[in-house]
């Protein structure tokens, strides 16, 4: 997923553009031709406006090296849900449990198999960061696509956290599958039990 990494690309031009931009004053007069006054005043020296630029592009280089090197190391893998065709409701994963088997692979994807009763235990660590994942109604004709966005959206509510029960700490991840109308009913159905 780029779009996070384009979204900090502009925020650090436009903080670049703005640290450079403040330099300028207001003048009522026409600039000098061939002048920089619409970046620095008049009265900054050559040595005042190389240093500017070049602590600018090193800034740049630098967490553009920084956010180079952060997406060269993630081994966040996308993740490929099969959940029973027709299944509607929570969809619940929990994460390192003793005895469980680890996530298997298929490509560069985890493939996670929902049980009919919607919990999957597994004794692979929990993915932190961005990724691309996918969800797919499975049964013996194969599998269909369900869509996480857009106007036919049936993901909803996905959550990851962490409790603390009798078999000690444990990281899951949640999310609802159906229509909009049946997760704000689950979820007006969790708060009243929640609350009562």
């Amino acid at each position: 997923m780029k779009l996070p990494y384009v979204a900090i690309a502009l925020l650090i031009f436009a903080t670049a553009y703005s640290a450079i931009v403040s330099f300028r004053q207001p003048s009522f007069r026409q600039p000098k031709p061939g002048g920089l006054s619409w970046i620095f005043p008049e009265s900054a020296s050559r040595a005042v406006r190389f240093s500017v630029g070049a602590l600018t592009l090193a800034l740049l280089a630098g967490l553009g090296l920084l956010l180079g090197m952060g997406t060269g190391n993630s081994t966040h893998r996308s993740s490929r849900f099969l959940i029973p065709d027709g299944y509607t409701g929570w969809i619940r994963i929990e994460f390192e449990v003793q005895g469980a088997p680890p996530l298997p692979m298929e490509g560069s994807q985890y493939v996670l198999r929902i049980p009919s009763d919607g919990l999957l235990r597994t004794s692979s660590a929990e993915q932190y960061g961005w990724a691309n994942d996918s969800y797919y109604y499975n049964s013996a004709q194969g599998v269909r696509p369900l869509l996480d966005s857009g106007p036919a959206v049936l993901i909803w509510g996905k959550i990851n956290g962490e409790e603390s029960g009798a078999s000690g700490r444990r990281k899951y991840e949640e999310f609802f599958v159906g229509t909009e109308q049946q997760f704000r009913d689950q979820v007006k159905e969790k708060s009243k039990s929640g609350s009562g």
